[in-house]
């Protein structure tokens, strides 16, 4: 896998291949995922539809919608993430632009062909469409709950301290948050510790250091849930991140 970062905007690209690997059930909390498949065949579980992408097929996973995807060995997938932030300040026409350039970027490096980069393009008029339907689902109090969990995933907070908090029992709180966002608080959290590592990692932290503050047993319990989310080691991942430019 190959991470290439934009300094300007919270946007990057994703490019796994030759990983033969499930991801299973999870959500994207703070940004969209545009995908598109530059080779072989991607099974994708979006919510309760299942569908099969092919060569150039493009899907849109927006936050907070529960999915797994399955690639194999001959497969090479591109994804485009956009910072919700980015869509919530910038208008569509001002983002598209910002998009064109960094896939001119991409194009430049070799990551992507002239029918990918438009599709991804065009997808970017998707995501604006979906801004009014992300979360409109979620109740206040497991909305609440889930941005806790999101800014601050290290704090160790029992189901039953969570539940307290918005007063239902802690079997119906975890019945009720999985039913909302597709896991349990536990697992929920775990995800979230592993995306804000990701992002400590970026800004050149020890793996060491990040398990500790983050509240893994050790070393190997980070390496373990870091590799299950994201694909690839903590260490393998640092030597994969790339700086991207817009047109360069």
């Amino acid at each position: 896998m190959r991470y290439y970062l934009c300094d300007q905007y919270p946007i990057e690209f994703v490019v796994s291949e030759n990983i033969d690997q499930y991801f299973d059930s999870h959500t994207h909390v703070g940004h969209y995922v545009v995908s598109v498949v530059l080779q072989g065949m991607v099974v994708v579980r979006l919510g309760n539809r299942q569908m099969t992408c092919h060569r150039n097929d493009v899907f849109v996973v927006p936050p907070y919608v529960v999915h797994s995807v399955r690639q194999g060995k001959d497969v090479c997938l591109l994804s485009m993430c956009i910072g919700t932030a980015l869509i919530e300040k910038t208008d569509l026409r001002n983002t598209e632009e910002v998009v064109r350039r960094l896939l001119g970027g991409a194009a430049v490096q070799g990551m992507i062909g002239r029918t990918q980069g438009e599709r991804l393009l065009a997808s970017v008029r998707t995501v604006y469409g979906q801004q009014d339907h992300v979360r409109k689902e979620l109740d206040a109090d497991i909305k609440s709950l889930a941005d806790q969990l999101t800014s601050h995933p290290e704090q160790e907070l029992s189901i039953e301290t969570l539940a307290a908090n918005i007063f239902i029992s802690k079997y119906y709180l975890i019945r009720k948050f999985k039913n909302s966002i597709g896991m349990t608080p536990h697992q929920f959290c775990i995800q979230n510790r592993i995306r804000k590592s990701q992002g400590m990692l970026d800004k050149g932290r020890t793996i060491s250091g990040i398990a500790t503050e983050m509240g893994f047993y050790d070393q190997s319990h980070f390496d373990k849930a870091f590799q299950k989310i994201v694909g690839i080691s903590p260490s393998a991942y640092i030597r994969s991140k790339r700086r991207i430019g817009q047109g360069t």
